[in-house]
């Protein structure tokens, strides 16, 4: 079992942008992996253990869910922590997987730190007037 983060895209004008994340990644979810071909992971959160990540906050990866839990609560993780402006997105942050405005599926899987890095860079090039959301998923 993992997690990793991946962010998604929306559009700038979204009225409910963590919504809209949520309904983008919605296809690539399973409860059962082995039961959908395009699964990528079996469970999502807005947020999650990589809550403010995308801002800079401080993480604690190394906290078990009942960790994180104990020490955070669910209320804590909100989602203003967890959507920005594109162009304001923490310096040096590689997420894992992207999710474009389109419903298209990116990650680093098979490839090179430095490939999975240009590709990461051209798509905040390509959606720099967007808004990010980070969800934390479960595989």
């Amino acid at each position: 079992m993992a997690h990793f983060l991946t962010v998604v895209f929306v559009e700038s004008n979204e009225a409910d942008p963590t919504n809209a994340g949520e309904q983008l990644l919605r296809p690539y979810f399973a409860r059962d992996m082995a039961d959908s071909p395009d699964a990528k992971c079996d469970g999502f959160v807005v947020g999650g253990r990589y809550d403010g990540d995308i801002w800079g906050k401080e993480q604690h990866y190394d906290l078990t869910p009942a960790e994180y839990q104990a020490r955070y609560g669910l209320d804590v993780v909100s989602p203003e922590d967890n959507v920005c402006p594109v162009s304001v997105l923490r310096p040096g942050l590689l997420p894992f997987a992207a999710i474009t405005p389109d419903g298209q599926w990116q990650d680093c899987e098979g490839k090179s730190e430095s490939q999975w890095q240009a590709e990461w860079s051209n798509l905040l090039e390509h959606f720099g007037d967007h808004l990010a959301v980070g969800i934390d998923c479960h595989c």
